[in-house]
């Protein structure tokens, strides 16, 4: 009985259970963003976790936050969380499954305090490390954002998630490799027996890997279709890493649910991702971070030459898909850079093209959709999870205020306050 209740009294205070007590929030400012209207003055009240409708009872808790915008939480539909920045391909190697899940812990936490109250984890450096990770945030373990986890990317032998650039008497034991449409049904049933919420897979080559190409596809058109089909018979999206035009063309035609990156997209299949209604998460920092003067993230030579190659015609393919109207979800690609960063992507999507109100809304109300989660997030409506941020300014006249959250609730529990 004990154990029993000091449990309880560990998941109370974690905020698993959210408060029974209404909290009303006053702001000066809170941004519509389905509209784009500033709503002056603001007000949100909030009680078990979730959003309320109507005016807050009396007695309520007030928090007066001043001279800020309220905004939903951010949502990063692209992360590695057990991925640490900056540590050279050894370093990488050497690093243990155990010391990469207490990065994700780390990791975890300063993404929901950066105001990210959602993510999805598309990569996995560990053994299903995240599967972990994301059950202890759910049980109040672990101070997280709502966390949805793709276990290890799969791969083709030779693609990017591969492990090669390696002598060939050197072996690591890789259960993440797919080469014939039998192996792909057997491998998604795999991750799904794990506890994956979606399938990542490694539609074309990389960057940041050894001997393979980022403009070629890696898997056959049955392969591609073998995964999806599979993934989705057992009720699981797929997101492909894709860099090059064929790549991403023959993901969507397989039915993915997301291309990610999308560097060298073209017109004519920016319209195939448009009929089927496909996501693009174009994670633009993460290249312009590999470059970074001085390089500081030790990226070796090669993967900086494949990225001096890409990164002039990147712009070309956003803007590819902005005519096209794909729906463009936030994501980042941290791990690649440091994760307390996720929100300098704001400013990249504005100057690839976006106004600041979109850039706002595919981290929002766009994410929400790619995630299946309009019912739960992405807007501040009442029976929605009561995930809100704070700002200082206006970020609509100034994007890059999202780069210093000043306050973060997580379904009622405050995280943040600055």
């Amino acid at each position: 009985m004990h154990r029993i209740l000091t449990s309880l009294m560990c998941l109370i205070a974690s905020g698993l259970y959210a408060q029974d007590h209404p909290i009303l929030i006053k702001a000066s400012r809170m941004l519509d963003v389905r509209t784009g209207k500033i709503i002056s003055p603001a007000q949100v009240w909030v009680r078990d976790g979730r959003i309320q409708d109507g005016e807050a009872p009396a007695g309520a808790e007030v928090m007066d936050l001043g001279n800020r915008t309220l905004l939903p939480g951010l949502m990063d539909c692209h992360v590695h969380l057990t991925i640490q920045a900056g540590l050279t391909e050894l370093a990488q190697l050497k690093r243990s499954k155990a010391a990469q899940v207490i990065d994700g812990v780390v990791n975890a936490r300063k993404v929901l305090r950066a105001g990210f109250t959602t993510v999805r984890d598309c990569g996995s450096a560990t053994n299903f490390g995240d599967v972990a990770l994301r059950d202890a945030i759910n049980s109040g373990e672990v101070e997280g954002p709502h966390l949805f986890v793709s276990g290890g990317a799969l791969s083709i032998t030779g693609g990017h998630g591969d492990t090669n650039g390696f002598p060939g008497d050197v072996h690591f034991d890789q259960i993440n490799l797919v080469d014939s449409p039998g192996q792909a049904v057997r491998s998604v049933r795999e991750w799904r027996k794990r506890g994956v919420d979606q399938i990542k897979i490694m539609a074309t080559g990389g960057v940041l890997s050894n001997h393979d190409d980022p403009g070629a596809p890696s898997f056959s058109p049955e392969e591609f279709r073998a995964i999806v089909r599979e993934a989705n018979r057992r009720g699981m999206d797929v997101c492909a890493h894709a860099h090059g035009d064929k790549g991403i063309l023959e993901a969507t035609l397989a039915g993915v649910r997301s291309i990610e990156h999308g560097s060298l997209l073209s017109p004519a299949t920016a319209a195939e991702m448009k009929k089927r209604d496909t996501f693009l998460v174009p994670t633009l920092y993460a290249l312009e971070s590999i470059l970074l003067p001085g390089n500081p993230l030790h990226v070796p030579e090669g993967s900086l030459a494949k990225a001096r190659a890409l990164l002039p015609l990147r712009r070309a393919g956003f803007q590819a898909a902005l005519d096209a109207g794909i729906p463009v979800a936030y994501g980042t690609d941290i791990g690649v850079f440091p994760h307390e960063q996720a929100a300098f992507d704001f400013r990249y999507l504005v100057s690839y093209g976006m106004t600041p109100l979109q850039a706002i809304q595919s981290a929002t109300i766009t994410a929400a959709r790619l995630l299946h989660l309009e019912d739960r997030a992405g807007t501040l409506q009442p029976g929605k999870w009561a995930d809100i941020i704070a700002v200082d300014g206006n970020p609509l006249e100034d994007v890059r205020t999202l780069e210093q959250v000043q306050f973060v609730m997580k379904e009622g529990r405050v995280i943040q306050h600055l």
